[in-house]
């Protein structure tokens, strides 16, 4: 009799627990709203330190069903080497690019280095960079117009800088693969400051090479008038005095050899869009894609009356239920300033870097870098792309962010954009600099 009452409380026991919700369970669904009064319904599906802004009513979750599929959007250079170049080329023991049939270091790469990885694979991290890296490459190149926005808790906006990013790629994209590229250049990149007056005219020239070869970075201060060589370490270093660093742009722009990397897992996560809809797209003058002046514009806590939270994070974003991967990086250089630290990626398509997560050297909590995006197309639908909806760096130290403004109304991205790699050589940056 006593087993056969110890039998029932027990299945009453296990009734009672299987109607509790497990914490991070994804029984959030669209529609919900999650602020700091319910939190635990996300607990799990974010990074401890934007669960933490959370709980704290930094910011509120407004989830969404997306009405769009993202890995139906990728660019059509990237999109055509999915099938090309599945199980074409392997990393080697230096973990270097290997074209299978050959066995030797492939001359070009078209698109995608690795689709379909397969998560068994020890190298699946990297392979997952790499693919994030080129898929930027496969857009050709590119002009983007972005604010960096300094702004405090206590002290809101402080300081606008108005910048631009150029990039242009010598790999992954098959309108430069006919170029002459004797050094073996992967690709160039530009970042000009442009105001406010005080820095304007700071320049650096980002120059990566194909292979093992460390980056050369070049950077022009108008203060002193000289060109000047960034040591790897020095990507690390605050950019102008922001909160972020460059090798923070698109979560990671680093060289990926430089670290070391394992995956740390994967999982369900909650991801942030500017919108649950697709925006649209237009022709620009050099015949490539731009984005459009009628885009959402984003409004940020300190630019909304009333606004209880962050003064740096979006308000009105929204965020859809994605699967994601986890991986851990750590920096080989001992003056690197990042110690280890995550990258949060979309599983399914590769370009959608969502959070870094950063420690400093004794492995302590540092702050998070933060990106959401964005699916487009034309309004013919014969071009579709994902592009960054916008960017910022908490350092949850110092109680201060950096953020980064991305395309909006009166500030398009172009892509396709008619660029002369000349102006990225030695001579060419040092004219741009005078």
């Amino acid at each position: 009799m006593k087993d056969r009452k110890r039998l029932l409380a027990c299945l009453v026991s296990l009734c009672l627990l299987a109607a509790v919700p497990a914490v991070g369970s994804a029984d959030v669904v669209p529609g919900d709203l999650i602020d700091k009064s319910n939190w635990e319904k996300v607990e799990g599906l974010l990074p401890s330190s934007v669960l933490d802004w959370v709980k704290t009513g930094d910011t509120v979750i407004s989830v969404v069903q997306l009405n769009y599929d993202p890995k139906e959007y990728m660019n059509p250079t990237a999109k055509a080497s999915l099938e090309g170049n599945r199980g074409k080329y392997d990393l080697d023991a230096d973990l270097l690019f290997v074209d299978k049939a050959t066995g030797e270091f492939p001359d070009y790469i078209n698109g995608i280095p690795f689709p379909g990885v397969d998560e068994k694979d020890p190298n699946v991290a990297l392979k997952l960079m790499y693919n994030r890296i080129y898929i930027g490459y496969s857009l050709g190149a590119i002009f983007l117009p972005f604010t960096a926005d300094w702004i405090g808790r206590s002290s809101g906006l402080e300081r606008q800088v108005m910048c631009s990013w150029e990039q242009y790629p010598l790999d992954g994209f098959p309108g430069h693969a006919d170029k002459k590229n004797k050094e073996g250049y992967e690709r160039f990149a530009l970042i000009r400051v442009l105001a406010p007056f005080d820095i304007k005219g700071t320049n650096i020239l980002l120059m990566r090479y194909r292979g093992a070869k460390q980056d050369t970075t070049l950077a022009y201060v108008p203060a002193i008038r000289r060109v000047r060589r960034m040591s790897p370490a020095n990507r690390s270093d605050a950019f102008i005095g922001s909160d972020c660093c460059v090798d923070d742009a698109w979560c990671f722009d680093g060289k990926i050899n430089a670290f070391d990397w394992e995956l740390g897992g994967k999982q369900e996560a909650l991801f942030p869009f500017l919108s649950e809809d697709v925006e649209m797209m237009e022709k620009n003058k050099h015949g490539g894609w731009s984005t459009s002046k009628s885009i959402k514009q984003i409004e940020y806590g300190h630019e909304k009356d009333g606004w209880q939270g962050a003064p740096w994070l979006p308000t009105n974003l929204v965020w859809a239920k994605r699967q994601a991967y986890v991986l851990n990086m750590k920096p080989k250089d001992p003056y690197y300033n990042y110690g280890p630290h995550s990258i949060w990626i979309d599983a399914e398509v590769s370009v959608m870097t969502f959070w870094k997560v950063i420690h400093d050297r004794a492995d302590k909590y540092w702050k998070t870098v933060w990106y959401s995006w964005q699916a487009y197309k034309a309004s013919d639908d014969s071009h579709r792309q994902l592009v960054p909806g916008s960017m910022l760096c908490v350092d949850d130290r110092t109680n201060h962010a950096t953020v980064i403004g991305f395309p909006e109304p009166k500030r398009t991205w172009n892509y396709g954009w008619k660029l002369d790699p000349n102006d990225y050589t030695l001579g060419g940056f040092q004219k741009a600099c005078k």
